[in-house]
């Protein structure tokens, strides 16, 4: 209880001191200055017409003004239009899966080259040779040995520039642990 009256009497005494030391007065407050009277009419003269501000003389700056050109419309939907889907359901089966979603699970080859057997996620396999278009992307089937199938395929990079990437699905994938 002493040290609660010793905190209060302290308290008191810090804001005595902060009173008398001068903070209740204000600085003075500098004035504006007065406006020149050259061009103000007496009150006895007539009065001069007043022009009308027209918005040339008002012009405002703006410090940023958008530019939408080479952006996409923030009101307009991302997600795929009907007509995009129909044209994907006009397309063959290969051409409406990513390349992550199939396998290949077969590879032959004779006089006639390579040819490999690519699985959909449903089960069903397809064959394929060299010039085969696959993927969403439009990839096309540059080379098949007889341990892969290599896909060619352009995308837009982080800059939007189309670029080529090759896409390996090999017959027996590694698998981690296994080797």
């Amino acid at each position: 209880m002493k040290r609660l009256l010793n905190g209060y009497y302290l308290y008191l005494l810090s804001f005595g001191l902060l009173i008398s030391c001068g903070l209740s007065e204000q600085p003075p407050v500098p004035r504006a200055p007065s406006p020149p009277t050259a061009g103000v009419p007496k009150a006895d003269a007539a009065p001069a017409a007043v022009e009308p501000v027209t918005a040339e003389k008002e012009k405002v700056e703006l410090p940023f003004q958008y530019n939408p050109e080479g952006r996409r419309d923030p009101f307009k939907s991302i997600i795929v239009s009907s007509e995009k889907q129909a044209l994907a359901e006009n397309l063959p089966p290969l051409q409406r899966k990513e390349l992550s979603d199939l396998k290949v699970i077969g590879i032959v080859w004779g006089g006639f080259g390579y040819g490999a057997v690519i699985q959909t996620p449903d089960g069903r396999g397809y064959p394929v040779r060299k010039g085969t278009r696959i993927g969403l992307n439009n990839g096309v089937i540059s080379r098949i040995t007889n341990k892969e199938v290599i896909i060619q395929e352009k995308y837009l990079d982080i800059f939007n520039e189309s670029k080529m990437r090759d896409f390996v699905m090999e017959l027996h994938p590694h698998k981690e642990g296994l080797e």
